[in-house]
């Protein structure tokens, strides 16, 4: 399976993860796909008012991701003109999702240290995801 369609599977099973949930939830159509006019993030997720933006990065292995400053600029400006919070979502191979708060570069050392997913909306929502709808 190519890079890209590996990136495209991972952004649907986080669309799916949160639909399951109970959140309104958008994969963006543009993800990875080149110059647009407007920026659209690759996953958006809507969970009881609250406005969760992604940018989304998948790695088999742990390599240094890298992301470009203009594209994390973008991903903070669509955050808050949708009211809502930017953040990366970053899974290397079997290992968790885990969350971080946006930057260029993200190496093993971050990524062992941020919150995993499930924790991350259980704080959110103060209490369980899977209770909370």
């Amino acid at each position: 399976m190519s890079v890209k369609r590996k990136g495209s599977a991972k952004e649907r099973e986080l669309a799916n993860f949160f639909w399951e949930r109970g959140c309104a939830v958008l994969r963006g159509c543009s993800s990875g796909g080149g110059v647009r006019k407007r920026y659209v993030p690759d996953v958006v997720a809507i969970c009881k008012g609250k406005v969760l933006v992604f940018e989304v990065k998948y790695r088999s292995k742990y390599t240094p991701i890298k992301i470009e400053r203009e594209k994390l600029e973008k991903l903070a400006v669509f955050a808050k003109r949708a009211g809502g919070e930017a953040y990366l979502l970053v899974k290397y191979g079997r290992n968790p999702w885990k969350v971080l708060e946006i930057r260029d570069k993200i190496d093993r050392e971050e990524y062992e240290k941020a919150v995993e997913l499930r924790a991350f909306l259980e704080a959110l929502f103060s209490q369980t995801i899977d209770r909370y709808f």
